[in-house]
């Protein structure tokens, strides 16, 4: 079993008055302890407008920071939002870190909820179709010397998009899930689970059983993975 954190970068808010400079400089305090004691990974999650709940809108910002301040320990997009983000700029950020890791890099992927999607613009019933095309799209980012593209969502033209990857073909990629049928797109897609240890033990048994189904998916699909066990900062 592997042990690890997962950052909310999370206070109780009064109005504008959280000292945000010392939030984060604890946090990252905190990591680099973490990498010490011999924690095996470090999660960052992305959220907008929570207030009260989470402040870390920018978890790339964190990152970097963290990869020149750890040794050893595994960090990681606790998710990207790719519905937010161009996948051009989601590859191109997840390969800079990769490489500023030595190969260190984890990238978990989401869509997120309603209240932030429409925040930022999004039409929350396209967010699954947003996420589908982008998760098909950055790993062939990542894998190809010249990359063009024309979807739904979004169209590139040939392009070289650097730099590549530390890692070989690309860094673990995950779908966090909270809905069951998520484990069915994760499974199908080939990529890792990350999901919340906070689930009744009731729903948690029937992932327990639907993740055991997901084995002769894993030998053909030698990226799929699933998240260690965390605990929330």
């Amino acid at each position: 079993m592997k042990f690890g954190l997962l950052y909310e970068a999370q206070r109780p808010f009064k109005g504008t008055d959280i000292d945000w400079n010392k939030l984060y400089k604890e946090t990252l305090e905190q990591c680099v302890l973490a990498d010490k004691v011999g924690f095996d990974n470090l999660w960052f999650v992305e959220h907008h407008f929570l207030t009260g709940f989470s402040g870390s809108p920018c978890p790339e910002v964190l990152l970097g920071a963290l990869s020149q301040m750890t040794r050893r320990i595994r960090i990681g997009f606790g998710v990207c939002i790719l519905p937010s983000h161009h996948p051009v700029r989601a590859a191109e950020r997840a390969a800079m870190l990769d490489q500023l890791t030595d190969g260190r890099l984890e990238f978990g992927t989401g869509r997120s909820n309603a209240y932030e999607q429409i925040g930022q613009g999004i039409d929350p019933r396209n967010t699954r179709a947003m996420w589908e095309e982008s998760i098909t799209m950055i790993p062939r980012i990542w894998q190809s010397e010249e990359f063009s593209w024309e979807g739904q969502f979004w169209n590139v033209p040939k392009r070289h998009v650097l730099p590549k990857p530390f890692q070989k073909p690309h860094p673990p990629m995950y779908l966090a899930c909270t809905q069951t049928e998520s484990y069915d797109v994760a499974a199908d897609k080939g990529i890792g689970v990350l999901s919340s240890a906070t689930f009744a033990t009731n729903i948690l048994a029937e992932h327990v059983k639907r993740r055991a189904t997901w084995r002769p998916c894993r030998s053909r699909r030698s990226s799929a993975r699933t998240s260690p066990t965390s605990a929330t900062a």
